[in-house]
């Protein structure tokens, strides 16, 4: 094999370490609910959507959506390839997937694409999920600023991860203020899947299917040390949500006056826990 081949089977490899587009399936926030917007600490949004994620995990019992899944590396000889995936979910940990079609690469539909789907499998267990849950367990959260625009208001905040693990995530998380899902999401691994791998950028983007916050797009894109970069998108459609249960009343009620008066007075550090 010649030295070049070589090279590209390894950082086809390394593209696999990276877990592009992985960390998504971690971060999803299956979010509903509404609020009315309000001045609120970085400690009051992150409980309140703490509170709220739970919730909504146990009101959503399943759905299935088709995922297009779509790779391109140009370096060392320019590839590309395409899956496309119905998966079904099944609450609270199981994933099937399904693949409808291929096409492209060879090598980045087996080395890529799909250890990206076994990637999303591991981490849908019920120990990564506890241990990479969007909580001040694992992450340090600051709020950066309010921002508004034609589609809503939302809470920015800069997440910094509490531990090494390659499904954490560092960056920034815009939440919607009135049904503190997490919508938007632009960072990097919190840990460096090699020494090939010089940047991995991730931008993910959430949309409103019923009463559910679920993935739309996921971007990705990975610069290798020696030589070359990929691109990494998975767009989720065509979702179907099954039977639900009952969202609790308090996920469907405003927040009450302790929680409005937390969040116009320079509140105490006891209101940031009050709706645990």
């Amino acid at each position: 094999m010649s030295i070049s081949c070589t090279r590209i089977r390894h950082q086809v490899r390394v593209l696999a370490c990276a877990g592009l587009g992985v960390l998504s399936v971690v971060w999803t926030a299956n979010c509903f609910a509404q609020e009315p917007a309000a001045s609120l600490t970085a400690e009051q949004v992150v409980s309140e959507m703490a509170k709220r994620n739970q919730q909504r995990a146990e009101a959503l019992r399943g759905y299935t959506s088709l995922r297009t899944y779509h790779c391109e590396y140009q370096g060392l000889g320019d590839r590309r390839a395409d899956l496309i995936v119905k998966m079904s979910y099944v609450s609270p940990d199981k994933k099937e997937f399904t693949i409808v079609s291929e096409s492209g690469s060879e090598l980045l539909r087996k080395h890529v694409l799909r250890k990206l789907i076994e990637a999303e499998q591991e981490a849908a267990s019920e120990e990564n999920r506890r241990s990479t849950a969007m909580k001040p367990e694992n992450y340090d959260f600051r709020l950066v600023e309010i921002d508004q625009d034609v589609t809503g208001t939302y809470y920015v905040l800069d997440v910094s991860p509490k531990k090494s693990n390659k499904f954490l995530f560092r960056g920034r998380i815009w939440v919607d203020a009135k049904d503190f899902a997490v919508t938007r999401m632009e960072g990097e691994p919190a840990k460096n899947p090699s020494w090939w791998v010089k940047k991995v950028s991730i931008d993910v983007q959430y949309r409103k299917i019923g009463d559910f916050w679920l993935l739309a797009r996921n971007q990705t894109l990975t610069q290798v040390r020696i030589r070359g970069h990929a691109l990494m998108t998975i767009d989720y459609g065509d979702y179907h949500v099954g039977e639900t249960h009952s969202p609790p009343a308090a996920l469907l009620a405003p927040l009450s006056g302790a929680s409005r008066q937390c969040a116009t007075e320079a509140a105490p550090a006891s209101c940031a826990n009050q709706s645990n």
